[in-house]
């Protein structure tokens, strides 16, 4: 009897650890959005670190890392250090919005991942 209750609590334990490590979900939070709202965030701490999902088009490129992304409502710097990306097809951006303070540095977006659009 013992050996039977313990099996059903070990049983019970392993469900309910793999139970939660179902739920638990490594991507984080992307949110569709505009460059143009991108841009509003400018300064505003909130805003930093949130992760946007951007469609459009890169219209030029700067060095190895700096793409310049345009939706038609603005254009902003993507920063894309693990991925070369393509100049002109319309593609999907995620990434995390970069914040420049107080006049230093520039307004990006940190890549982490991209794939063509669908429907070019």
């Amino acid at each position: 009897m013992k050996k039977i209750v313990l099996r059903l609590l070990a049983v019970s334990a392993l469900l309910g650890i793999s139970t939660l490590v179902s739920r638990a979900d490594p991507r984080p939070p992307y949110h569709l959005t505009t460059v143009s709202w991108v841009i509003a965030t400018r300064n505003n701490i909130d805003k930093d670190d949130r992760y946007v999902t951007l469609i459009g088009h890169v219209t030029g490129r700067e060095g190895d890392e700096t793409y310049f992304f345009t939706d038609g409502t603005g254009t902003v710097r993507l920063d894309s250090e693990n991925f070369e990306l393509p100049v002109g097809p319309r593609i999907v951006v995620g990434g995390r919005i970069d914040q420049a303070y107080l006049g230093f540095g520039h307004l990006e977006v940190d890549v982490r991942q991209w794939h063509y659009a669908r429907n070019p």
